[in-house]
């Protein structure tokens, strides 16, 4: 398999005891204000008029994050906190993903050296740095296990200066279009020096337009590389039912569901899962043809379950709907009116999938702070932790983004336990929990 790198300490099933666990990490969302700040005053070339493009469109302003870099660059004291200020994703910026991508823009402003048109391609050197912050700030937190999200391109760097104590793991983010031609390059990685820190492959990134039955065949190229090399084992980490103002609540339940039994070991958010479809109130959705052909047919194919669940299901009149809607384009536009009869079956197929979701053994990771700013959650007990906890299904809580949401993981538990009432038994659970639901554990590469 090769030499050993830093980043492979603590392999072979080391005890982790009660320690800290960080499951659900990008390794640029960890990047805080200060090393960010620094780092844009170094870059040569700034895409300032793509930001100011994007978080115009976002916000209806543009914040004067431009003028604080170059303050920074003159030996302005002050434009530090300032920058922090702009920069964390806070309450008051809360409620969809494209205001929440558009502050996190800031993290790729600097120029390819190559070409200064684009966004900057990481440099060894930049990684590397970075990398070492984040390790100061776990040491600070006491964490002791992390497992970030991260490009191919990006792991030796971000192993380079690993520390005893600390075990880093990485998950290669893939593009959700198309995750092929980064496949061979993760297959590489997973058999090569870096192995025993690359455990997974990650989808995230907006959701919308790419529903899970398209990864399918990728899923079973990922089990099948597992079982011819059981020791390289790689989990899947998929994000899903995080955004989904695309398409139906059913919908986007069905997503959570089908994703899981496609074979992903962990889930990202899944709020569409958990939260109370009362919360949406009365309201309109629009979903593509396309998805509603695919409603149908997972309602034909559970009828009896969702009967069961008490879930109102009509074969017949659905075959004629069916009927109806294959004469139309797959992106015509269809309308779904929501009352409070429709939000209480919602929440009866929520129960329906949560069951399936729990048999498959999948895990939800649930990130509290990023939930409620990019869900919009103002109230604390609309979050789908709630639901989730009391149904039995296996969760993980992390942080997601720390950087940019300014917490941590003892902040991000420390709300969970407060706000179900949990306290330190919960805590305890979720800590356990955590340690088994590492991407080695749940692939059996530990045994290996």
């Amino acid at each position: 398999m090769g030499a050993k790198t830093g980043c492979d300490r603590g392999e072979g099933g080391a005890s982790l005891g009660d320690v800290l666990a960080e499951l659900h990490l990008h390794f640029h969302g960890c990047i805080r204000a200060p090393a960010l700040l620094d780092h844009l005053a170094r870059a040569e070339h700034v895409l300032w008029d793509w930001y100011e493009t994007e978080i115009a469109a976002a916000y209806g302003v543009v914040p004067p994050a431009r003028q604080l870099v170059e303050r920074h660059r003159a030996g302005d004291e002050t434009a530090a906190d300032e920058f922090g200020k702009l920069f964390v994703f806070g309450d008051a910026d809360a409620g969809t993903f494209a205001r929440f991508q558009a502050k996190a823009n800031l993290l790729w402003l600097a120029a390819r050296p190559e070409d200064h048109s684009k966004p900057w391609s990481d440099t060894a050197g930049e990684v590397a740095r970075f990398a070492a912050g984040i390790r100061v700030e776990h040491r600070r937190q006491g964490v002791e296990y992390a497992e970030f999200r991260i490009s191919t391109d990006m792991v030796a760097a971000a192993c380079s200066g690993a520390e005893d104590g600390l075990i880093e793991r990485f998950a290669i983010s893939l593009p959700r279009k198309d995750p092929w031609p980064e496949w061979a390059r993760v297959q590489e990685l997973a058999l090569g020096p870096f192995g025993a820190s690359v455990t997974g492959v990650d989808f995230c990134a907006n959701e919308e337009g790419h529903p899970p039955k398209r990864k399918a065949a990728f899923f079973a190229a990922v089990h099948d590389f597992n079982a011819v090399h059981p020791e390289r084992a790689l989990a899947i980490l998929y994000h899903v039912g995080e955004s989904f103002g695309d398409k139906s609540l059913e919908s986007a339940v069905r997503w959570v569901d089908e994703a899981a039994e496609l074979g992903a070991h962990r889930l990202g958010h899944a709020i569409a899962l958990g939260v109370e479809p009362a919360v949406f109130g009365a309201h309109t959705r629009s979903e593509p043809v396309a998805e509603r052909r695919d409603q149908i047919a997972y309602d034909l194919r559970h009828h009896d379950g969702l009967r069961t669940a008490g879930v109102h299901v009509d074969p017949a009149s659905l075959r004629v709907e069916l009927a109806r809607l294959d004469a139309m384009p797959d992106d015509a536009s269809i309308t779904i009116d929501y009352d409070h009869a429709r939000l209480a079956e919602v929440r009866r197929r929520q129960d329906y999938a949560i069951a399936r979701v729990r048999a498959t053994g999948a895990v939800v990771e649930v990130c509290p702070t990023s939930n409620r700013r990019i869900g919009g959650f103002t109230d604390p007990a609309q979050h789908p932790v709630h639901r989730f906890l009391s149904a039995g299904l296996p969760v993980v809580v992390s942080s997601d983004d720390p950087g940019i949401f300014d917490t941590t993981l003892s902040d991000e538990l420390d709300w969970v336990c407060e706000h179900t009432g949990g306290g330190e038994d919960l805590r305890r659970t979720l800590l356990e929990t955590a340690r088994q639901s590492r991407s080695e554990a749940l692939t059996g590469r530990e045994l290996a």
